[in-house]
């Protein structure tokens, strides 16, 4: 009879596990956007701290409403390019905290690097794992000639596209397209490993990815990025203002810029990544709505998109204390106080759009997505700097 009982149990998990999943999402959501700003500030801390060392929830790669179980089983800890940036989107959180949080970056960084010889313990093979290298160059916590083999690593393989393609494709099995998440994803690293390690190669490299974005992947008359364009044609492919590839085009333009502004020289790099980081940051803001909100689809105002609004919540921070500007900083503060809006009570941000499918496929979900919880972090923390 305990036997029965067991597989009964286990048919019911099997082929529940969506709905599970889902009341799950309702009961998180009971009382969402109520936290005060002090707790608001104390518990998505908190939960910062928890993703760092146990590591952060899955993001889903599908919408399907029949999740494969048995699959997810199988699936349980392995790395994907998602896995990549959210990883390294708590890291930048992290390192606005310097010392308070050295234990959970060092755990974060041992999932990744073995300490004895910097290798990784799992080559990379996307370039996506470029954005989590860039974070952990900017702490203060690893030894940047002990995990040099590592760094080397990704920035040959960065390199290795480059040569093969012209400039880095997202993704080596479509390398005829170009992807406004690579510009985010990859140009902040190679200046960082440029400076690092004395490679000036890699700011041209970061460079010519940018501006071949800004010739054929931004659409003249508004300034607002596509999601991708074809390298051969230049014909632009995908909607023209994706929330979060607004939002790539933004972190790959201001990281770099503020990589670049800790280093002497490279003057004209300097002062063309800051004319093209206003250029968008100005363009942008007729499209944020008066509550902070920024749309999955930026022009034409569809649904919210957590993370987008904490990824240009940063970038809106960080330059308009750059530019002492108060526009900007309006802007991130309206933007923090959105997201607050939409954080469970337990502290962790929700609401964002899931993964993306494709050229023009938008994830429908709205969900938990942990680079939200470290963009309106550092973004917060910018803000209350004095």
């Amino acid at each position: 009879m305990a036997i029965i009982i067991i597989l009964l149990l286990i048919i019911i998990v099997v082929l529940g596990y969506e709905q599970w999943e889902t009341f799950l999402a309702w009961l998180g959501r009971i009382k969402i956007g109520q936290l005060s700003e002090a707790e608001w500030l104390e518990k998505t801390k908190n939960v910062l701290r928890k993703w760092l060392k146990k590591g952060a929830p899955e993001v889903t790669v599908n919408d399907s409403r029949n999740t494969n179980f048995i699959k997810k089983i199988n699936d349980y800890g392995k790395l994907t390019s998602v896995t990549y940036w959210q990883d390294a989107s708590l890291l930048k959180a992290a390192n606005c905290f310097g010392e308070e949080m050295s234990e959970e970056v060092k755990s974060l960084i041992s999932r990744y690097i073995r300490p004895d010889d910097g290798e990784w313990k799992v080559v990379p093979k996307r370039m996506d794992s470029a954005m989590l290298c860039f974070e952990m160059l900017s702490g203060k916590f690893i030894d940047s000639e002990r995990f040099r083999p590592a760094m080397d690593s990704v920035a040959e393989m960065l390199k290795t596209a480059a040569d093969n393609h012209g400039t880095i494709p997202y993704n080596e099995s479509i390398p005829e397209y170009r992807f406004v998440d690579t510009v985010g994803m990859i140009c902040p690293f190679m200046i960082k490993y440029a400076l690092t390690y004395s490679c000036d190669e890699y700011i041209s490299l970061a460079m010519n990815q940018i501006r071949e974005y800004r010739e054929h992947g931004i659409n003249e008359e508004i300034k607002i990025p596509f999601h991708s364009f074809k390298e051969e044609s230049f014909e632009p492919l995908g909607v023209c203002g994706w929330g979060r590839g607004c939002a790539w085009w933004a972190i790959g333009l201001v990281d770099s810029l503020r990589t670049l502004l800790d280093s002497d020289g490279h003057n004209r790099e300097k002062a063309e990544l800051l004319k093209l980081s206003i250029e968008f940051l100005d363009a942008l803001k007729k499209y944020i709505h008066e509550d902070g909100t920024v749309d999955r689809i930026v022009l034409c105002f569809s649904v919210q998109d957590s993370s987008a609004c904490a990824m240009l919540a940063y970038c809106y921070a960080y330059m308009a204390e750059l530019l002492d500007n108060d526009e900007y900083k309006k802007l991130a503060k309206k933007m923090t106080e959105k997201i607050r809006t939409v954080t469970r009570r337990n502290g962790v941000i929700d609401f964002a759009q899931g993964d993306t499918h494709g050229i023009g496929f938008y994830s429908e979900k709205l969900c938990v997505v942990p680079a939200a919880q470290g963009f309106a972090i550092a973004a917060n923390e910018i803000l209350q700097r004095k």
